[in-house]
């Protein structure tokens, strides 16, 4: 039987969000965290137990203690909803590691699930992740699909284009005649939170939580990162992080904007070298509020903006629960 409402889980691999929402994708009420799979993983890891139907109740008993913190008003116990839950609680370091769906697969469709059921009866369809022979991703599949299903981007999403969605693992996803072909991954967010993190150029990176745009220097420090990246050498330039700081070219606030030029330029080195863009191939950035300027200036200095189309971050956060809805649907469909 069909409910009225859903439980969308999307847990990632640094962050863990929760929200109630019905039939139509309109999100009534949520909850977030910063307790990604990754802490929870190591949380995991602690217990010293190799059980995996245990360990697929340790994740899920967080999911429910997050579920109690949802604001609602409906008459409803909402703890007994069907919940969809996708991204990297399907994964090795997830609740359990799920079997890849293969490419190529139309984004018309939807991806593989598998249904487990809570003790009060309340369904759980789990969203598998997919692959290419040489690369693979969890939830961005299911947000793909879900901007193919929001009605609003019917006139924008082109038939072909790549799709970029920053992260921790920033994905390049290349899509022909409306079918998911390809996958690049690249570790932009995670090498840049270990470089400031840890180890020598760490010493030479501040942050004072200051407006970019507002700081004219920052500001030129970010762009000349970019710049810097178009020569290919990460491997050097990440060196004159030090190099700046330590002969007086850029202080350290100015340094942490220079790594983020130069790291996400380098993200994009392939499609400075090759003639892959046109008027019918074009590239669409689907990313959160807090990084879209940061990739409109890469794409203007990169000389990338004519085929670039950005998703307005309001419709692509829609985006994963329209996804996640027409997995549930199609659940629906086989029972």
């Amino acid at each position: 039987m069909q409910a009225d409402y859903i439980l969308c889980c999307d847990w990632g691999t640094t962050g863990f969000r929760l929200r109630l929402t019905n039939l139509k994708a309109d999100v009534m009420a949520e909850t977030h965290a910063e307790n990604g799979i990754l802490t929870q993983y190591n949380c995991w890891l602690s217990q010293n137990d190799e059980n995996p139907e245990r360990r697929f109740d340790y994740y899920l008993q967080y999911i429910q203690s997050q579920i109690g913190k949802i604001p609602h008003n409906l008459e409803i116990d909402i703890a007994t909803l069907p919940l969809v839950i996708s991204g990297m609680a399907i994964s090795s370091i997830g609740m359990m590691n799920m079997p890849y769906e293969n490419l190529p697969f139309s984004v018309a469709s939807t991806t593989g699930f598998e249904c487990r059921f809570q003790q009060n009866g309340a369904p759980i369809i789990l969203v598998t992740g997919v692959c290419s022979k040489d690369d693979l991703m969890r939830g961005e599949e299911t947000q793909i699909i879900g901007l193919y299903h929001t009605p609003e981007l019917n006139n924008v999403l082109p038939d072909n284009g790549i799709f970029v969605l920053p992260g921790t693992h920033s994905k390049h996803i290349s899509v022909s005649d409306k079918n998911i072909i390809s996958i690049k991954t690249f570790v932009t967010g995670e090498l840049f939170h270990i470089l400031r993190g840890n180890g020598t150029l760490a010493k030479s990176i501040a942050f004072q939580n200051e407006d970019r745009n507002a700081n004219p220097d920052n500001q030129s420090a970010f762009i000349k990162g970019i710049h810097d990246s178009k020569d290919g050498s990460l491997l050097n330039n990440l060196f004159q992080v030090r190099v700046n700081d330590i002969l007086n070219k850029l202080n350290k606030e100015q340094n942490f904007y220079y790594l983020s030029g130069l790291l996400i330029g380098s993200e994009f080195d392939y499609l400075k070298k090759e003639p892959i863009l046109s008027a019918t191939n074009k590239l669409v950035v689907c990313c959160s509020s807090n990084l879209i300027s940061y990739y409109t200036i890469v794409l203007k200095e990169l000389g990338l903006m004519d085929n670039a189309i950005f998703i307005a971050p309001t419709l692509f956060d829609k985006a994963t629960v329209v996804g996640q809805l027409t997995v549930y649907k199609k659940y629906i469909q086989t029972i």
